[in-house]
């Protein structure tokens, strides 16, 4: 049984048919207890529930942008530090701002379970654990009041805000680097401070209200996978702060800390035939369930100036080097996502663990991270991060089926990706003189994706958005090479290089006369024909 004080758990829990979600109307399977308070004291025993007394958990944290990572991940996190004897005032507050019904509706659900949810972990091989978890107390939806959001962000209990609002949701110029005053719901925030729509009016009205009363500053803590995410954070604020009020600008800059963070776990959306999947299996009619990786990691620096949760003692690593975190991550998982999606796509292979099933797609990508890669980033290297160990985790995470993540979706946007994930490392290849066939085998996957067809007689949709024009008259041109000169490969000058042109045709020639097994299974072996060890 699970220990818990909350008033209501003793009342008799509300029960539900499982087929509720489905709307068939009709029972084939044992009822659902519907979550909330109630249920506390009556939930399956396959089902783990929090050990401490949550009516004595009280807000320290606000939490902005609501959704399956942040519950995965953050909200875990304090879930577990809320264990520790002491920790009872850093309970999440989470705060909604997006106008609209769906909005409202979201938070009506939230709050019909009183802010809890079930958090389902999934590892490779196949377990699953569920838990209820009840670090967020409370939720609101600032449009319906907000005065009452103003006033719960200002008040001295609140010292850290954290964000999950999207890498694009900072509204950084991508050319100049430097906050977006033009926007519509910006322009409406610095005229009616009282009232916001963004998340910039929100939390600055709120410090100039902790200012007015003499209340210290406190964190703003960006949660989004987004590099150094809390130095974009400072500019964003910051560019809002000033464009209504130098001197409050400059009051957040000396009592507001920005935390750089690296996150990094897998919260995919959850869909109507996934919900009733979980709520099936834990025997919660949960309305926002999520389902997530059993893989979790968050390196964050340790520049809380209102104080924080007992983090380090829960598997957050609180580290001054989280840049050489982020270039890690970038170069072998962000990396390895590219490498694999388009030559996988053109073997026929339509999802991730499909494709990691098969030995020589394994012995490729490892060969990718292990050559190509941790060969040459001992520098940067984090100090104490064992790369061989990093590299299995990547391998067993792209297995995991019930993540299941989509080729075509990892696909998306290479033009973009290629220059920020890849370019680094192509470029240390051809300094060093080393092996090019993997990055040859990836530019004539890429080419060939272009077309919409893999080399198994499949067909698909590309989705380049960032494809100029300039890009499509040189792909239509018929030139040599005219794939790396697309902006996906410019700054790369693989055009240029003889070496790479060789590799390149070679490469081109072994796919459409071996086929692209063969093509795979010939870069995957680079090492060994060159006889290196």
């Amino acid at each position: 049984m699970v220990k818990t004080t909350n008033e209501e758990s003793n009342k008799k829990p509300v029960v539900a048919n499982s087929t509720d979600n489905a709307g068939t109307g009709t029972a084939t399977t044992p009822a659902l207890l519907r979550l909330s308070n109630e249920i506390l004291n009556h939930v399956p025993p396959t089902v783990q529930c929090f050990r401490y007394d949550r009516k004595r958990v009280t807000p320290g944290i606000v939490h902005i942008g609501v959704g399956n990572f942040f519950r995965a991940h953050l909200a875990m996190y304090v879930e577990k530090c809320l264990h520790i004897p002491g920790q009872e005032e850093w309970g999440i507050v989470g705060i909604g701002i997006r106008q609209g019904q769906a909005s409202a509706k979201k938070a009506e659900k939230v709050q019909s379970q009183n802010g809890l949810y079930t958090l389902s972990e999934y590892s490779p091989n196949g377990g699953v654990s569920t838990r209820i978890v009840g670090s967020m107390i409370r939720y609101m939806h600032a449009p319906s009041d907000p005065q009452a959001a103003l006033d719960l962000v200002a008040s001295p209990a609140i010292r850290i805000i954290s964000l999950t609002i999207t890498e694009g949701g900072y509204n950084i110029d991508e050319k100049t680097k430097e906050f977006v005053l033009a926007d519509e719901d910006v322009q409406h925030d610095l005229a009616n401070p009282t009232t916001p729509k963004s998340v910039f009016g929100l939390i600055v009205e709120a410090l100039s209200l902790r200012r007015s009363k003499g209340l210290p500053g406190l964190t703003i803590l960006s949660c989004d996978n987004l590099r150094s995410n809390g130095d974009v954070s400072r500019k964003a604020f910051l560019g809002f702060a000033h464009a209504r009020d130098p001197e409050l600008a400059t009051w957040i800059g000396e009592n507001v800390s920005f935390p750089n963070s690296m996150v990094d776990r897998i919260a995919p959306a959850v869909g109507d035939a996934a919900a009733a999947r979980v709520n099936s299996h834990s025997g919660i009619m949960d309305e926002t369930p999520v389902i997530t990786e059993s893989f979790s990691q968050w390196v964050v620096e340790d520049k809380f100036i209102a104080g924080r949760p007992s983090f380090h003692q829960v598997g957050v690593e609180l580290r001054s080097d989280v840049a050489k975190f982020e270039v890690i991550k970038q170069r072998l998982l962000n990396g390895s996502h590219s490498m694999l999606a388009y030559p996988a796509l053109i073997c026929g292979f339509r999802m991730v663990d499909e494709a990691l099933r098969d030995k020589t797609v394994v012995a490729y990508l490892t060969a990718f991270m292990k050559h190509d890669v941790i060969r040459f980033v001992g520098e940067i290297s984090p100090e104490g991060l064992d790369l061989d160990a990093y590299t299995a985790s990547i391998i067993e995470r792209f297995t995991n089926p019930a993540i299941g993540d989509q080729l075509i979706r990892i696909a998306f946007n290479g033009c973009v990706k290629f220059p920020v994930y890849l370019s680094n490392t192509f470029s240390t290849l051809l300094t060093k003189g080393a092996a090019l066939e993997r990055a040859a085998l990836l530019a004539v996957s890429f080419e060939q994706y272009l077309k919409g067809s893999d080399l198994k007689g499949g067909r698909f949709i590309p989705d380049e958005p960032h494809l100029t024009e300039e890009d499509k008259e040189i792909l239509a041109s018929g030139e040599p090479y005219s794939v790396l000169k697309t902006s996906a490969f410019a700054t790369f000058n693989l055009a240029e290089n003889e070496k790479f042109r060789q590799k390149f045709d070679e490469a081109r020639n072994r796919m459409t006369t071996e086929g692209p097994d063969a093509a795979l299974a010939f870069a995957a072996a680079a090492e060994t024909l060159m006889g290196i060890a």
